[in-house]
Formats: C-alpha cells, structure tokens, sequence
C-alpha cells in the first residue's frame, strides 16, 4: 500500500442535517488506511486524508451510509485488435487516480469493440486527463464532459433537485390548506366518518409523496442503526397520522376514551409542508454561499484563440500546452495564465484581485486566466495551466477554506452527535409524564407533547451555524481578491497583537530599479551591471530583476547557480566565479578588495575610498546595495531603489486602528530600514534580519505572550509565515509564500492586510451568533414543546408551531450568515 498521505474532497448528496455528517464522517473513519475526515453538512463535502484507500472504496462507504456522491461518466470504443492489453494498461492507469470510482467494460452495441464507462468525481479528475489516457489506449467515439459542460451539468442537477422540493411543496401546502380549513369546518359534512375519510384522502398525497424522503431517510438511519433528522420528523409525522388514521378505521374502539375521536391530520400534514418549506428557503439560501465560488470558476472562457502555422485555430482549452501562443482579443477573458509576448493592453483584474482600475500591461507582463482584455490585443505565451493557474489555485484555496472547520465548531459537533438520541429519549420521557399526570384528555396531550418534541428540535441550526458563516465570509473576501484559509484563521485572527511586515514587495512596490553603481578595481559600469545581469538571469527574486532590466541581455548559461536566501547568490560563467549578494556575505566567502573596506558584523560596511561619500548617501536614501565579485575580486557595488507603495501608509495606519503593534522586519541595512519606519510612523523596526532570523523574530514575540500576524511576499518570508499565528501572504509573491500564508492578498496591496483581519473579525461574530442562537433556540424551546410551561401559565406549543420554528431557526441561522456578503 501507498505510504504517503493524501487528501481529497469529495461531494456528498442527501445529507439533511448534522448528525448525517456524523454518520458518513463515522464510516469513513472505520476504513483502514483512513486518518482525518471531515465531513460538512453546509457545502456537501468530506475531505478524507487517507493513506493509499482507493477513492471506489469511500465512494462505495458513503453510499452504503444511505448517501450519494456527485459523479459523471466518460466514455470510450476501443476497437478488438489487441484490444485486451490497452484495457488492461487504461483500467491500471485509471486504477490509481484519485477521483475514479470505477471502470466498467462491455460490448458496443454499435461496433464489434468494447465500451469503456469510467465513473468519476468531476471536482477530482479533469477532463484532459481522461482525454489523455483515452488517447494512449487508441480510443475512438470518446465522451468526456468538458469542464464548462460538467458545471452546467451539476448546475443542472441541482434545479432539478430544486424544483422537485418546490413541485412536492406546491402540492403539499395546497392540499395542507385544503385540510386546515376542513378540519375547522366538521358541520361540511354529513357525519364524523366522511369528514374523516376526507381528511384521510386529502393527507395522503402529502404524506407518501411529498413526506416521502424523511422516511426514506428514516428508514435508512435505522437500518444503519442510527438516526438524524428525518428519523425525528418521521416519527412525529408518522405518529400523528397512524394515530388519526387508527382512529378513522377504528372509531368504535377510541369512542370510549376522552378526546378518543380526535385526529390530527392537520398537524401532520402542516408538519410536512413547513419543513419543505424551510428545505427549499435553506437550499436556495445554500446556494447564494456558494455563488462566489461558481463565479471564480466561471471566470475561465471555455475556448482559446491558438496560433499555429500563422493562422488563429479556435480550441478548447484543455488542449492547450505550456509554451503555446495564443492571442486574445478586445473584450475577451484570458483563458491561460501566460507572459505577453506582443502588444499592450489594459487588463481588468477585479475578479481576481478586487482592483477596480485596469492594469497597464506589455510586452514581458504576467497576465492571468479569468482576466479581462479590455483595449488591446495582445499575444501570450501560456506559462501555467489547468491546476497551475492562478484561478485554480485561488479555487482551490477558497474551497479548502469553505470545507474547514472552526474549533468553535467542536463542541456543536459533539452534540450533533448525540443530539437526536437525546431528543427522542426526551420526547418518550415527556410522553410518558403527560400519560400519567397530564390533564384529559390523556392519551391525546401525550401524543401531541411526543410530537412537539420531536418537529421542534433542530439540529440542522447546529450543523450550519459555523460552515455557512465560513462559506459566505471566505467567499465575500476572495471578490476582494482576499484568500482566507482555514477555520481556525478565523479565530486566531480575533486574538491578534503585533503584525510584523516585511519591507521588499510588501511595503515597496516591489518593482526595484538600479539607480546608481559603484566600480572598482578598473572595471566599468556596463562589466559590472552585465556580470551581475548574468548570474541573477537564475534567480527570481525582485533585485535580481532589477539587474537583468538593466544589464545586456544574457547569452551564457549558468553552471553551479546556489541561493543562499537572505544573502545572495553565485554560480560559474563562462569559467568565471561569480558571487552577488549583501556585503557580509561577499566577506564571509573571503572575497578580496583593493578597496580596502571594514566589515563590522551587524553594522553598515563604509568603503574607505573616493566613492565613500556615494556610498554613504545611499545608505541616507534608504538604497539596497549589492555587490558584486568576479573571481574573487570585489569589482563593484550596485544601488536598488524600490518605490514605496501609495497604499503602504494607509494600510500601517488601519492596522493601528485595530490596536495592533507594526513592525518592520527586513534583511536591508539599518538605514534604509530606519528611514522607511520613521516615513510610516511604524512602532519598531528591525534590520538586518536572514530568513531564519525573521523566524526566530516571529517565535520570540510569541515567548513574551503576543499573538503575531507576519505580513511577506518573498521565499525569503515564508518559515516566518509559517511560525507565526497567522501567516498573511501577498499574492504578488513567490507560491511557496502564498502556500505557507493563511491569508493571501492576491492584488499585493497591503492596504488589504486590515481589510482582511475585519473581515475574518466579522465572520467569527456571525459564527459566533449563529451558534448561539442554535443553542439557545434548542435549550428553551425543546422544553417549552415538553409542556414545561403548562403548570403555571398553562401554555403548550401546537405541533405545527414547532414546525414553523423549526424551520425558521435553519432560515435564521442562514440569513444571519448571508449578511456577510454586505461586508
């Protein structure tokens, strides 16, 4: 078996309340090979961290449980001439790709060959990897749902889910209201045995059809010996109608029994339509959570204009390759993350990043899928596709997100678990007391209490409180290009004290430019800029751009190229020994200067030569400087301006008007660094800092008991963000900073960081309410429907009242949670 671990989401149907994602979550877990599952009730999904379990096997474990997963069949003819070999090599392919329920292999009815049927989860196999292994195993008459057309279709799916619920509701609260009145207006008709019949007929249709699911799904809880929400439902409803309809068919036998002759139809047919009714209201409240996600997903044009031979070929984009050309004209989305090759345009990033300005792009620009060209046309050369992309990546992250947990959430969970045998055993209790002290009559009272107890309790409030506050809250803030990770970001977000903030690309532009250069040793300032240009041509950190923009354009190629983070680099070219980087780190690897120079660790290096005064008033300016040796000889100092960004002031500020302490963490020298701090009013800054050092910085201020976000954009940044409680990423930086962060900032302005602490702020408040409206919803009212009320003011709750405030109380919980999408 596999020995590494893996995670997958998959999409569960038919759960109706918490205590059905207890169950699945319970079946899953008993798999061998199975570590962490969590299931959630609000966005139909378990994610599953399993160690080499087949995704057949939970597929088949879900369904077992009573429940279904979304999937879709792809199709393929593989003709008879060795035929055996190609589907064995496709169905071992296809055996460990995750997402593949199963393969299926029989006779084509229109061919002398065999159909292939794969049965996959669309959200886990993409469609140009079942065309691809199709194509390996000579496939014809191939039938893949394409990524768009799998959205309509489960788009599809879910209207008909919908409009079934509203064709059974329409049809229940007609009839229901045809029962209420009649069962108000017994001197209709000629005696008590046709009033009944008609009730009895009229209840009937909405029982067995529209009811139909809580007992089926009642029937299946039992089954599996276990219970949920519509075991309850199913109980009051089935009790209240086998008892009306007992007393129909038996009349004589109840006559003698005070209240013997009174049926409930009323309350069981009510009982039926109100939770329909709350159903349908919580399934198009459910979908208004997700809307933000589809709307990403949508972003992505379905076709590419790809040219090839020097014509435009219009193609699918799941057939486009890394390094074709594509061109993409006015008003059109980008479909493939690429670089501009030819041609300048305004792009509109909005979708992705929340800036409503059009960006100015041109040729050697990144531009990403989803966006929009607004002006020009410009050819691109694609650089990222599929799960790569920006918005894949974006998607990704923001349903891991949805999918997550609060810690908050644990303990709902733990009384979801054994809510409804709590309730039941209540209900029984409560029955049994009314039987024997209850007023007359006795057996009708019972029967009415047993009932109430029952429709009233709703775990359904429990199990939504916490994920729909999620759904709609990271939803809402990736619009505004904001990425929010993980349930429990959220409340670690609310204890937050100090902020540390990296300078480069995070407080700067980001965009650095050489501004001036220091020569020795003879050599002049194009050998300087043109060796440096050479050896940075490897690396992708913002200085080493700055260089190659300015030096020649680099030919040779690189041998022995090393990163030393927070240091600088070096590498061989054309035999040459080539080192760039800060000056302690061209002293400590020995590299010699005519221009003697002092290198006092931890302070600012002072060449002792004519160009001291320059050099000084770099430093006065804030300037990164780089040096540069060739063959072990100091032949240069080159200095990097980074302009600070416009939003860098206003974002420090509103982070101080949260009440948080700003401080400046950077690997540039004290003066720039002090310079920048004291332009943004920042409560401290530290210089000088190497990468491990920022993460010993982090864990330090976490030791004297502060609660630390890090702000950064760089490889250099990301074990920081990583130790720190909340890691907040700009997305303009390296991956392996946005994949350590638990908030990302797509658009890279830090403007955004305050923005995104309130908006994790307010959605842990609306978790917060909604859990406790849940809980005390439950608490006071399961013991009003119990009568506790009815000793001394002699109140009770009717049936159908419960299922009013039953149903209201899942509606409450979600409009409270679609109140973020105001944010």
């Amino acid at each position: 078996m596999d020995s590494r671990t893996d995670s997958i989401s998959i999409p569960v149907e038919g759960m109706t309340c918490s205590a059905c994602a207890a169950r699945v979550e319970r079946r899953l877990s008993e798999l061998e090979g199975v570590g962490h599952v969590s299931v959630n009730y609000a966005t139909e999904s378990a994610v599953v961290s399993h160690t080499g379990v087949p995704s057949s096997r939970m597929v088949q474990t879900i369904e077992k449980a009573g429940y279904g997963v979304r999937t879709l069949i792809a199709e393929t003819v593989i003709d008879n001439h060795d035929s055996a070999a190609r589907i064995d090599r496709l169905k071992s392919t296809l055996a460990d790709a995750a997402g593949v329920v199963s393969t299926s292999v029989d006779k084509d009815p229109d061919s002398d060959g065999h159909l292939i049927e794969v049965r996959y989860i669309p959200d886990l196999v993409k469609p140009a990897f079942l065309s691809d292994v199709f194509g390996q195993a000579r496939g014809s008459s191939t039938r893949v749902v394409s990524t768009a057309d799998a959205l309509a279709e489960i788009s599809r799916i879910e209207a008909d889910r919908f409009s079934t619920v509203r064709r059974k509701l329409f049809l229940s609260a007609l009839l229901s209201g045809a029962i209420m009145y009649l069962s108000m207006n017994s001197q209709l008709f000629p005696s008590t045995y046709v009033w009944h019949l008609v009730l009895f007929m009229l209840s009937l249709p909405v029982i067995f059809y529209a009811g139909a699911e809580f007992f089926k799904g009642a029937f299946i809880a039992a089954r599996l010996r276990s219970a949920d929400m519509n075991t309850l439902v199913a109980l009051g409803v089935g009790s209240a109608f086998i008892y009306s309809t007992s007393v129909f068919l038996f009349p004589s036998f109840f006559s003698g029994i005070s209240g013997g002759d009174a049926v409930y139809f009323e309350a069981a047919v009510m009982i039926v339509t109100l939770i329909l009714a709350g159903r349908m209201l919580e399934a198009r409240a459910r979908t208004k959570t997700g809307e933000a996600i589809r709307a990403l997903i949508r972003l992505q044009p379905n076709t590419a204009n790809l040219l090839r031979d020097g014509r435009i070929v219009s193609v699918p984009i799941e057939s486009l390759s890394l390094g074709d050309l594509i061109r993409v004209l006015p008003g059109e989305s980008i479909p493939a993350d690429g670089i501009i090759s030819e041609g300048r345009s305004s792009i509109d990033e909005s979708m992705l990043t929340g800036e409503s300005i059009p960006a100015e792009k041109s040729i050697g620009d990144r531009i990403w899928a989803g966006t929009l060209n607004t002006v020009g046309t410009v050819d691109v050369t694609v650089s990222r596709l599929g799960e790569d992309a920006l918005i894949s990546q974006i998607v990704r992250s923001v349903k891991k997100a949805q999918e997550s947990k609060a810690p908050v959430q644990a303990l709902a969970d733990r009384i979801s678990a054994i809510f409804v045998p709590v309730v039941l055993l209540i209900a029984m209790m409560t029955a049994a007391a009314w039987a024997v002290w209850g007023p007359e009559p006795v057996i009708n009272n019972a029967l009415l209490r047993f009932v109430t107890v029952l429709i009233i309790a709703c775990p359904c409030a429990l199990g939504l409180a916490t994920p729909t506050a999620i759904v709609v809250g990271t939803g809402r803030a990736a619009a505004k290009g904001i990425l929010l990770r993980g349930g429990d970001s959220f409340q670690k977000i609310a204890s937050l004290s100090t902020v540390l903030v990296d300078k480069t690309g995070t407080l700067t532009e980001g965009r650095p430019e050489v501004v001036d250069i220091i020569v020795m040793n003879g050599y002049s300032e194009e050998h300087v800029l043109a060796v440096a240009a050479a050896l940075e041509h490897k690396s992708e950190h913002p200085l080493a751009k700055a260089i190659r923009l300015a030096g020649p354009e680099f030919v040779s190629g690189v041998d022995e190229f090393k990163v030393v983070p927070g240091e600088g680099v070096s590498g061989i070219v054309d035999g040459a020994v080539i080192r760039v980087g800060t000056e302690n780190y061209v002293t400590q690897l020995n590299v010699d200067s005519r221009d003697k120079r002092s290198a006092n660790s931890g302070k600012d290096s002072i060449p002792k030569s004519s160009s001291s005064e320059q050099y000084r008033s770099w430093l006065e300016y804030g300037h990164t400087i780089i040096s540069v040796s060739l063959d072990a000889t100091l032949i240069g100092q080159i200095a990097i301006a980074d302009q600070l960004r416009d939003s860098a002031k206003r974002g420090v500020d509103r982070l101080k008007d949260e009440g948080l302490s700003v401080i400046m963490v950077t690997g540039d020298q004290a003066a720039a660094a002090n310079r920048l701090g004291s332009l943004l009013d920042l409560d401290h800054v530290h210089s000088g800092i190497r990468p491990e050092g920022k993460r010993r910085l982090v864990e330090k201020y976490q030791l004297d008991g502060q609660s630390v976000a890090m702000v950064g954009d760089g490889i250099n940044d990301a074990p920081a963000l990583a130790q720190a409680d909340i890691g907040i990423a700009i997305g303009s930086g390296s991956d392996i900073a946005i994949e350590a962060g638990d908030i990302t900032i797509i658009s890279g302005d830090v403007g955004s960081v305050a923005d995104a602490i309130r908006y994790a702020k307010k959605t842990l408040r609306v978790i917060y309410q909604n859990l406790g409206f849940a809980f005390i919803y439950n608490i006071l009212l399961i013991p009003v429907a119990a009568g506790v009320l009815y000793p001394m003011f002699g109140l009770t709750l009717s049936p159908v009242m419960a299922s009013a405030a039953m149903a209201l109380s899942s509606i409450s919980v979600l409009g409270n949670s679609l109140r973020l999408k105001r944010m």
